[in-house]
């Protein structure tokens, strides 16, 4: 299914794509962005700063969090204030809002909107071998608690007790917040989530 991306804080003009395929791994659910138009060096940048990898890498699984927002998903970006809003249809959404994975795709090079399935295949094997494709797994952002969202609890996990220290942001459609809220945890919890 062809998507239309919103612009982000890169100012970057995007088109995406989101379809479920099976893997060795099962069922895996895909987004794929890309230059609206011409060759995007700006890309590259957009996806290290996310955290994606090449090909021949280990897929990472980086800052990049996945919220849905009635029909769209927000993919939102570490260390940028922008997000980039993408068309979803209904049964991608429930399939990440059961737990599955996500694997985020950015292809330097354009690709035509009007795209067809095969073309987005095309493309992949193209951008594969020229190294012009990054790739990131994520999963759909979790729910928090009230206290968790104002910054009273750990937002690892979820208990109260001090000492808790700024633990940067996190993102969910319930906070409140556009895109995020600063957040609190225990210097253990981050340290346990770093290995």
């Amino acid at each position: 299914m062809l998507t239309a991306a919103d612009r982000t804080a890169s100012d970057l003009s995007l088109s995406a794509w989101t379809w479920i395929d099976s893997t060795p791994d099962g069922l895996v659910a895909f987004m794929m962005i890309t230059p609206s138009s011409g060759e995007a060096r700006g890309l590259r940048a957009l996806a290290s700063t996310a955290g994606l990898a090449l090909p021949d890498q280990p897929l990472p699984s980086p800052g990049i969090r996945i919220v849905l927002d009635g029909p769209d998903a927000l993919v939102l970006l570490p260390r940028t204030t922008g997000a980039i809003r993408v068309p979803a249809d209904d049964g991608w959404s429930d399939f990440v809002r059961r737990g599955g994975a996500i694997v985020i795709l950015m292809g330097q090079r354009y690709l035509d909107p009007s795209a067809r399935r095969i073309d987005v295949e095309e493309y992949l094997q193209t951008a594969l071998l020229s190294r012009h494709l990054w790739l990131g797994k994520t999963t759909l952002a979790a729910d928090y608690t009230a206290r968790q969202c104002r910054g009273e609890a750990c937002i690892c996990c979820g208990r109260p007790e001090p000492p808790l220290g700024p633990a940067g942001h996190a993102y969910t459609p319930t906070s409140g917040a556009p895109l995020g809220w600063a957040v609190v945890a225990h210097l253990a919890c981050i340290e346990e989530t770093a290995c």
